[in-house]
């Protein structure tokens, strides 16, 4: 597996990570599911341990996944081993009042909350849970109030100093959000939603602009730019939380519109593959983080990065494809994200 250099840290990452959100088991945030049905903790360690073993390197989680069951499984499947992973986590979003819902599932209230005050619990709590002393990427699931901005931005440096984090930055799909972070000191790495739907052009003017490293998530866009629902949409299970985000009367044209891209596909190249290396392509990526559940999805995703860049007339065909399901859904809609 390639890796690369997260911008200015000098951290060497993977070209491909795992993203942890779909292995961290069911959640419901103020009634609504903000997770996806549970692999099994011994299947998502094993599943860890396992993309190690092909060359991945960086995961990538968060407090609140799995209301901290998300953090839990991958300090387990790393022990042993923490000097082979990047670890990034995140900060922000809390589970208040947590409990377990009738059908044994952690529910309680969304709050989020980015003060100074909350920045050291939070990151003890994931350092606990992480069982680490450091965590190499710490992030903010979104930019802090301006008022409060500079006392977090202080507390952010400390925790750099203490040597309780390496790098620090943000989780955003909002440029406006990044660049405030960026006046504060605070922008080593961001963390944002592209892919072939979602360019994200002006992102990619900052990220540049200040040599940000970057990780990518949403790259296969909820599975639409997977290929496995061109000709049969998905059916979302209850604790999925992709079952509310789309309407069930639009879904399978939503997915299904996709398919456009299916004449740039062959024997060597699957659809994944493809959305993959339009990513890989462009030297402002660092790591793609994959929200897949098998070793086969990502053996499939890490032979992406020994594919060979795409010609000039192929990205030039997958932005003509692209142009009318941009009209159709907005080119930046807020489809795909995570946090």
């Amino acid at each position: 597996m390639k890796q690369r250099i997260l911008g200015g840290t000098g951290i060497a990452v993977s070209e491909i990570g795992v993203g942890t959100w779909q292995l961290s088991g069911p959640l419901m945030l103020d009634g609504h599911p903000h997770g996806h049905p549970d692999p099994g903790k011994g299947y998502v360690i094993d599943l860890i341990r396992r993309c190690g073993e092909i060359g991945i390197n960086v995961i990538d989680t968060a407090e609140h996944f799995g209301a901290g069951e998300g953090e839990r499984r991958v300090g387990e499947a790393v022990k042993g081993q923490r000097d082979r992973w990047v670890l990034c986590s995140k900060f922000g979003v809390q589970v208040g009042d947590l409990e377990l819902n009738q059908r044994g599932i952690p529910s309680g209230r969304r709050i989020e909350d980015l003060s100074a005050g909350r920045l050291q619990a939070s990151l003890e709590g994931s350092l606990r849970r992480l069982q680490t002393d450091c965590i190499d990427v710490y992030l903010c699931q979104a930019a802090p109030n301006p008022d409060d901005a500079q006392e977090l931005a202080s507390a952010l440096h400390e925790a750099k100093q203490k040597g309780q984090v390496r790098a620090i930055g943000l989780c955003t799909s909002d440029f406006r959000q990044a660049e405030l972070m960026r006046g504060l000191g605070c922008l080593d790495v961001v963390e944002f939603p592209r892919n072939l739907l979602q360019p994200q052009d002006a992102m990619l003017d900052l990220v540049h602009q200040a040599d940000c490293g970057v990780m990518i998530r949403g790259s296969l866009a909820d599975g639409r730019l997977s290929g496995k629902y061109f000709h049969q949409p998905p059916a979302f299970f209850p604790d999925d939380a992709r079952s509310i985000r789309y309407d069930p009367a639009q879904i399978a044209e939503q997915f299904q519109s996709c398919c456009v891209f299916e004449p740039l596909l062959s024997s060597n190249r699957t659809m994944a593959q493809l959305a993959l290396r339009y990513l890989l392509d462009d030297p402002t990526t660092h790591t793609v983080l994959l929200g897949a559940k098998t070793l086969a999805d990502y053996t499939q995703a890490v032979k992406a990065t020994e594919l060979p860049p795409l010609e000039a007339s192929e990205r030039t065909q997958l932005e003509e494809r692209r142009a009318p399901l941009q009209a159709a859904n907005g080119a930046e809609a807020e489809l795909f994200t995570v946090s």
